[in-house]
């Protein structure tokens, strides 16, 4: 009955590898999305039309084809994968010392 509540060796020895390496591309991806971050161009185009009082226009409407949209669409991928990372980083630690 020890056997189930023992944890196999392949666990004690390849999880801590594990953890280093997600720890590693946690750390590239951070890097990534501060570069991406500083990318991004912060303006007055979010200002409202005095006339009409529309906020939108053309440039507004069609932005995800562009170079700002495209950096935008990355931030959002990188910061998925960073959460991703996380979650299955604290499983990693956390499964070698639940027995």
């Amino acid at each position: 009955m020890s056997f189930l509540l023992s944890v196999p060796t392949w666990i004690s020895k390849s999880f801590p590898i594990l953890e280093r390496i997600c720890l590693v591309i946690l750390a590239l991806l951070c890097l990534v999305l501060v570069v991406l971050v500083f990318m991004q161009i912060t303006g007055g185009s979010e200002t409202n039309n005095v006339i009409t009082g529309n906020k939108d226009s053309y440039y507004a409407q069609n932005k995800a084809g562009s170079r700002q949209g495209r950096i935008t669409r990355l931030v959002y991928i990188v910061l998925g994968v960073i959460a991703l990372l996380c979650v299955v980083y604290f499983i990693l630690l956390k499964i070698p010392n639940m027995f």
